[in-house]
């Protein structure tokens, strides 16, 4: 904006009264200790050092830290004397700042202010510069916590062999605060997440050796990049910013379910600038979906002007606003992904849904067989899934357990089913024998060749004629099936169905193919297993349908075939946001729909929404008064093993 147009004027120079006081400013502005070891860092990675050491160790009884590196050293060019007298003369102008933007993102040079040093003021009482170039002379500059001048010397000659070139700085008398942050276990972790970027693509060994640690406790730290959780967005790697270099992109998407959320950082050459991007427009502005937790990652954009002194956030200049113009476009990209991603979660987590309340229900079935549990899916429901369970041949014995419940639940519905899958057997021989010709019979194979099945269940067993390379044999086959052990078994041809006994027990069948003279036999074994009841009956608990009636006051419900529970009701809405308690308020409702429709009338049914309603509450203790079980597995699985 131009001046208003005043008749007599001068042009006064800019000088501060003290110029120290402005040098404390600066040296003040950085209050993060690590962040001020980080800089350090950041000048031994600027300098192309291939090896950065950091040391914490005790000094003379005063605790000390240091950082060593085999960069090219402190204004290489000049003699030593003359780089660490410019150091001390020339606070505020940094060689890096004359880099073109170009030279500064292939040398992944942050710093260009020249200021970097003082933030050892947050960390000690003294700092030593001791740099070597080339095999000559080394020089110690060393600089004093708010004070004015700083001492430069020749450094005397060290009785070890010291490399031709290296930069050395001490930190000596580190303050209590910064202490407690610079612990080589917590400046591991945070190194690791600041210069993620720049040990990415970089040549270097980061580490760091705590020379205070006794007995077995940890001594080395080797720095690695910190590593993201959650599935790689493979598709999103870079942002094209108009005008400007593009910014490069690291995203993650993990689950909902992470206890701690996560966040995108953004950074600027490989140093992060900014912990949260969410933040970005300040805390009370939250950017979407940023903010969500689903993701994390970074966001690198090489051409912000970072703020000086204490290198977090940046100058809202052209760069700065061309980079947020593009940032919403991927931000509306990411907000589709999420909904869809949470649409797909949603229909996930309501398939799982039965068949965790299924299995939470199961003990309860079998200890009390006197309780009619729903089945209200129908027999073509059923008769559906026997066919795609048939379909998919021999299986573990957990598969066949399923298999086999699932077979009882049937019945007699399947006559039809059982023609079809006839017809479909045949139909795959004469594909085959089309695609290969046949050889003459030589084997028998019988699937499943195991299973294990609750008792009265009814189990499809299905038998194919092979030849010696494994396919159909030619001819006429004739079959017969033999079985021995508890049962009964029906053959129909190559197929047979056994329906087993009332107790433990195990059953062998034996299928025999004849094609003329030739003979071949397969075998199968089929377990009855008791304890398999309470599953089988439970398998008939239906699905559970939610629908958002949030002015009605029911919880859940009973209409026709279906199962419904009332999402908009209040209960329903305080147990939503935790999956553990929301399942265990699914398993109380089923509970007073089995109670119900076993021994109740429609009078009891006010009663038993008040049991509900008390015992949701229960659940928001949040372990107070009692003790919470710990769920036995992980991931979904584990909710059915809550407590109740």
């Amino acid at each position: 904006m131009a001046a208003k147009h005043v008749k007599s004027k001068r042009r006064v120079p800019l000088k501060p009264a003290k110029p120290f006081d402005l040098i404390r400013l600066i040296a003040r502005s950085q209050h993060d200790a690590r962040k001020a070891v980080c800089e350090l860092v950041q000048n031994s990675l600027d300098a192309q050092a291939s090896s950065v050491e950091i040391t914490w160790y005790n000094d003379a009884g005063v605790r000390a830290l240091r950082v060593t590196d085999n960069g090219t050293g402190i204004f290489p060019e000049l003699p030593r004397e003359a780089a660490l007298d410019k150091i001390a003369k020339t606070i505020g102008h940094s060689y890096k700042r004359s880099l073109t933007p170009e030279q500064r993102r292939e040398l992944m040079a942050l710093g260009k202010y020249g200021i970097g040093l003082l933030g050892f003021w947050s960390v000690g009482q003294l700092m030593e510069i001791r740099s070597r170039v080339g095999g000559g002379d080394a020089w110690v500059l060393t600089l004093r916590e708010d004070d004015s001048h700083a001492d430069l010397g020749k450094a005397p000659p060290r009785k070890l062999v010291e490399a031709d070139t290296y930069t050395q700085i001490t930190i000596r008398g580190v303050h209590e605060g910064a202490e407690r942050q610079l612990r080589p276990a917590r400046l591991h972790g945070y190194l690791a997440s600041e210069l993620r970027g720049q040990l990415l693509r970089r040549p270097v060994q980061l580490s760091i050796q705590d020379r205070i640690a006794r007995g077995v406790a940890r001594k080395l730290y080797a720095v690695e990049p910190r590593r993201f959780r959650g599935k790689a967005l493979t598709d999103l790697t870079e942002l094209a910013v108009p005008g400007f270099s593009a910014a490069s992109v690291e995203l993650y998407l993990h689950a909902q379910e992470e206890e701690t959320p996560g966040r995108v950082s953004l950074a600027c050459g490989g140093t992060t600038i900014a912990d949260d991007l969410a933040t970005v427009d300040g805390p009370e502005l939250l950017r979407s979906p940023w903010d969500t937790g689903r993701l994390e990652g970074e966001i690198d954009f090489p051409d912000f002007n970072v703020a000086p002194g204490t290198r977090r956030g940046f100058q809202r200049d052209q760069a700065a606003l061309a980079f947020l113009d593009a940032l919403s476009s991927l931000e509306r990209e990411l907000i589709g992904r999420l909904e869809a991603d949470e649409k797909r979660r949603d229909e996930e987590r309501q398939q799982n849904i039965a068949s965790q309340i299924r299995k939470a229900f199961v003990p309860v079935v079998a200890a009390l067989p006197e309780y009619d549990i729903f089945d209200v899916r129908g027999a073509a429901a059923a008769a559906a899934r026997d066919l795609e369970n048939d379909k998919r041949g021999a299986a573990k014995e957990g598969s066949a357990l399923a298999e086999g419940a699932d077979e009882a639940r049937a019945g007699e519905n399947g006559a039809a089913l059982e023609e079809q899958q006839e017809d479909d057997a045949v139909a795959d021989g004469d594909e085959a024998a089309q695609l290969f010709p046949p050889g003459p019979l030589a084997t028998v194979q019988v699937t499943p060749p195991k299973s294990v099945v609750p008792p009265g269940a009814r189990k499809r067993l299905n038998a194919r004629a092979l030849d010696r390379d494994g396919r159909g044999a030619r001819g006429e086959i004739a079959w017969s099936w033999r079985l021995d052990g508890p049962g009964k078994l029906e053959p129909r041809g190559a197929v047979a169905y056994y329906t087993a006994g009332d107790s433990d027990g195990v059953a062998h069948i034996e299928a025999t193919a004849r094609e003329g003279a030739l003979r071949a036999t397969g075998n199968a074994e089929i377990r009855i297993s008791e304890a398999l009841r309470g599953q089988e009956k439970a398998s008939g608990i239906p699905e559970p349908h939610p629908i958002h009636a949030p002015l009605e006051s029911w919880r859940s419900r009973i209409v026709g075939a279906r199962w419904e529970f009332n999402t908009g009701h209040r209960d329903y809405v305080a147990v939503q946001d935790e999956s553990a308690r929301r399942f265990r308020y699914l398993v109380h409702l089923f509970a007073k729909e089995l109670v119900l429709r076993n021994f109740g009338a429609a009078q009891d049914a006010p009663l038993l929404e008040r049991m509900v309603e008390v015992l949701t509450r229960l659940g928001s203790m949040k372990g107070e008064g009692m003790p919470r079980p710990r769920a036995r597995g992980a991931g979904s699985a584990a909710e059915t093993d809550l407590e109740l």
